[in-house]
C-alpha cells in the first residue's frame, strides 16, 4: 500500500514538474506568439522590375540595372500542391519577417483552406532595395503605384514561382494586410481586381486626407482609449498635460521633465516635443494588446493601464506624462534621452539629422524605417509622418502640413509633395466600398487610426464589402493568432465572420 502511495506521489510530482518546466512556453498567451520559430518559412527572391511604368531601357544591355531582388517568404505545410489557394500578405513598412511573425491568424486559416502562405517584402524595406542608397534621387521609385504593381507582377507569375496549375480555379489569391499593408490590399482590389478573389484590410486608414479635417477626431479617439481602458480620470489628466506643454514658455523645465537630448530653446521645438508626445500616446493606445508584445517595440500587457498608473501616481503631471509615454518609447530603458530633432513638424531643427544619423542614408537594417517611411509621408501620405524616435505615427493638423512640407524639401531635395493624389487616384473610403467587391475592413475600437477607416454606413452594391468595428481590440489584433482567453467576445466573433467570408470567396 505504501509503495503504491509513493508511486502515485512520484507521478503527481512528475506531472507538476512538467507543468512548471513547460511554463515558459505554455504561459505565453497564444495571441502574443510569433510564427517564425514554430513555422519556419522558406526564403526566396523574385527578380522584380524597378520601374513598371517606363518603357525606356537606357543605353545599356544589362538587364540587372532594370531589376532588383525582392524578398518573399512562404510556408506550404498545409498547401494542396499546385491548386490550393494562396493567402498573400502585403508587406508593410519594414522587413517582411516582422509581419510574418505577427500574422498568426493567417496560420490559423491556412489548414482550413489547404492554403499556401506567401509574404512579399515591400520595395525599399528590409533588403528589397531597388537602388543602393536612400538618397532622394534613389528613392524616386518608392511609390504606392510601384508597390501595387510589384504584387501584380509577382502574383501573375504564380505558375512559374510556385508551380500553380493554369486553370482559373487553381491557386486563387486572398489578400491580407494590416495598417499600411491593409491600405495596399484595399487599393490593389480597386486597381487590379482580376488578381485576387478578395481581401481582408485590417486597421487600414484609407480615408484620412488633409481636406477631411479628422485631426481633432484622431486626438479625441486616443484620449478616450485612456479613459475607457486605462482609468476613468486618465484621459482628462493626459489632455490637461498636453495643454500644459503647449502653453509652457519655460523651455528649461520642459527639457528637464522630458529628458530631451538637446535643450528646448524655441516655440518650434515645443511643437516638436508635443508631436513626439502625442505620437507616443496615440501609438500606445493603438497597440493596447491584452498581452505583452514586441510588435513595433517591446511593451507590457495592457500598456494603457500601465501608462495610466504611472501618470496618475506621479507628484507632478508632466513628470507623470513622461513616465507614461515611456511605456511606449522606452519601456526597456534603451533610450538615454528623447530625441525630438527628427520630428517633421515645427520647421527645421537646425540639425542635419543625416549627419547625426548617417546610417539613415545607407541600406536600412530590419525595422529601420525612418528615412523611407517619411519619404512616403512627404510624397503621398502627408498625414502619416513618423514620430517618437521613428516608432510612432501621428496626424498633424492642417496648420502643420506646410511645416512638414518645408522639412520634406530640406530632407528630400527636388521631391514633390502631392497631398491629394491618393484621394484623387483611389477615392475616399465610401468610393472604395462602392467600387470594389469582396472586401472586409476591420478596425479595433482602441485604435485611433480607425477614424481614417471606411465609414461604417458605406455600402457596396452587392453587399460583399463591409466594415467591422471590433470592441476591445487594438491595431489589427484580428491578424494575430486567435486567443480564446485574451480575445474579446467581439474579436472572436469578427474572426469567425472573416473566415466565413473568405470561405465564400474561395468556394
Amino acid at each position: 500500500m505504501l509503495k503504491r502511495t509513493i508511486i502515485i506521489l512520484i507521478l503527481i510530482i512528475a506531472i507538476l514538474y512538467c507543468m512548471v518546466t513547460n511554463g515558459a512556453s505554455t504561459t505565453i498567451p497564444r495571441g502574443a506568439k510569433g510564427t517564425i520559430k514554430e513555422f519556419p518559412p522558406t526564403t526566396k527572391y523574385f527578380n522584380q522590375t524597378i520601374d513598371h511604368f517606363s518603357y525606356y531601357s537606357g543605353n545599356t544591355n544589362n538587364d540587372k540595372s532594370l531589376t532588383f531582388q525582392q524578398k518573399y517568404l512562404y510556408y506550404d505545410k498545409w498547401w494542396k500542391k499546385n491548386t490550393g489557394p494562396i493567402l498573400f500578405y502585403f508587406g508593410n513598412e519594414g522587413g517582411i519577417e516582422d509581419f510574418y511573425n505577427n500574422s498568426g491568424a493567417m496560420f490559423d486559416m491556412a489548414p482550413k483552406f489547404d492554403a499556401l502562405l506567401v509574404f512579399l517584402e515591400h520595395r525599399y524595406y528590409g533588403v528589397s532595395l531597388p537602388k543602393s542608397s536612400l538618397s532622394a534621387e534613389d528613392l524616386r521609385y518608392l511609390t504606392i503605384e510601384q508597390a501595387l504593381a510589384d504584387t501584380t507582377i509577382f502574383l501573375s507569375n504564380k505558375e512559374s514561382i510556385f508551380g500553380c496549375e493554369k486553370s482559373k480555379d487553381a491557386c486563387k489569391v486572398v489578400l491580407f494586410g494590416g495598417s499600411y499593408g491593409g491600405m495596399l490590399a484595399a487599393w490593389h482590389r480597386l486597381k487590379y481586381p482580376h488578381i485576387s478573389v478578395g481581401a481582408l484590410a485590417a486597421s487600414a486608414p484609407v480615408d484620412i486626407y488633409p481636406t477631411e479635417n479628422k485631426e481633432k477626431e484622431f486626438y479625441d479617439s486616443f484620449i478616450s482609449v485612456f479613459t475607457e481602458y486605462g482609468d476613468a480620470t486618465c484621459g482628462t489628466v493626459l489632455d490637461d498635460a498636453f495643454q500644459i506643454v503647449s502653453k509652457t514658455t519655460d523651455f528649461q523645465s520642459l527639457s528637464n521633465y522630458f529628458n530631451v537630448c538637446k535643450p528646448i530653446t524655441t516655440a518650434n521645438q515645443v511643437s516638436k516635443l508635443l508631436f513626439y508626445l502625442k505620437g507616443a500616446a496615440a501609438t500606445l493606445a493603438m497597440l493596447d494588446y491584452p498581452y505583452a508584445a514586441t510588435f513595433v517595440t517591446n511593451m507590457p500587457a495592457n500598456p494603457v493601464q500601465v501608462a495610466c498608473k504611472r501618470l496618475l501616481k506621479a507628484d507632478e503631471i508632466l513628470s507623470g506624462m513622461n513616465d507614461a509615454i515611456n511605456v511606449f518609447v522606452n519601456y526597456t530603458g534603451q533610450l538615454k534621452c528623447h530625441n525630438i530633432s527628427m520630428e517633421m513638424v515645427g520647421g527645421s531643427s537646425g540639425v542635419n539629422v543625416y549627419n547625426q544619423f548617417p546610417s539613415l542614408l545607407s541600406k536600412p537594417s530590419l525595422g529601420s524605417i525612418y528615412r523611407t517611411w517619411n519619404y512616403q509621408a512627404c510624397t503621398q501620405l502627408i498625414l502619416e509622418p513618423l514620430t517618437s524616435d521613428g516608432n510612432g505615427f501621428y496626424v498633424e493638423d492642417k496648420d502643420q502640413i506646410k511645416e512638414v512640407e518645408a522639412v520634406c524639401r530640406e530632407r528630400y531635395p527636388n521631391t514633390l509633395t502631392r497631398e491629394l493624389w491618393m484621394l484623387r487616384a483611389y477615392g475616399n473610403g465610401e468610393d472604395i466600398v462602392k467600387h470594389t467587391t469582396n472586401m472586409i475592413f476591420s478596425d479595433g475600437d482602441k485604435d485611433p487610426w480607425s477614424v481614417g477607416g471606411v465609414p461604417m454606413n458605406a455600402t457596396s452594391p452587392d453587399g460583399s464589402v463591409f466594415h467591422i468595428m471590433i470592441r476591445n481590440s487594438a491595431h489589427h489584433q484580428d491578424l494575430r493568432f486567435r486567443d480564446d482567453l485574451y480575445d474579446s467576445k467581439e474579436l472572436l466573433n469578427a474572426r469567425e465572420q472573416e473566415i466565413e467570408n473568405i470561405g465564400l470567396w474561395l468556394s
